[in-house]
């Protein structure tokens, strides 16, 4: 192939082949696509952030049944874990759930805010997991008032 004929191009640089010539045309926008579903370049930055946080370090989704007028726990947390640890006997689900426990006994001076309650276990939770784990998996509090 003749050096001439031969050409090393950065994304975006048009190359126009003809019969008779070989070169460089312009430049054209071009970057990532993202492809979600049928739906083309509309995934966001916080999509795709979300989306490697839950490949990286998975998800525990919380759920505490609390008395609607006490804010007090009624039964034992339960904890469902996507990418993070096999199992409901792991010392660290049953640690966890005891952590989520312990924040919901002391919920300070708003016992009836729903908001609040899950900002307490959330934080509680996140903490303890990345010391005894060094990993940072998604927590989602859910709340059940009965």
């Amino acid at each position: 192939m003749p050096r001439e004929r031969v050409h090393f191009l950065e994304n975006g640089v048009v190359l126009e082949m003809t019969p008779e010539t070989i070169g460089i045309s312009g430049r054209v926008e071009a970057g990532a696509l993202y492809v979600d579903g049928g739906r083309v370049g509309e995934v966001g930055d916080v999509v795709l952030r979300d989306r490697r946080a839950l490949a990286n370090d998975g998800m525990f989704l919380v759920v505490v049944t609390v008395d609607k007028q006490t804010g007090n726990l009624i039964g034992r947390p339960q904890i469902v874990t996507q990418g993070f640890v096999t199992g409901p006997d792991d010392p660290v689900i049953a640690a966890a759930a005891d952590r989520v426990t312990a924040a919901i006994a002391n919920p300070g001076d708003h016992t009836s805010e729903v908001g609040l309650l899950k900002a307490q276990i959330k934080d509680s939770l996140s903490q303890y997991l990345f010391e005894r784990t060094k990993r940072r998996p998604m927590v989602f509090p859910v709340v059940v008032e009965i």
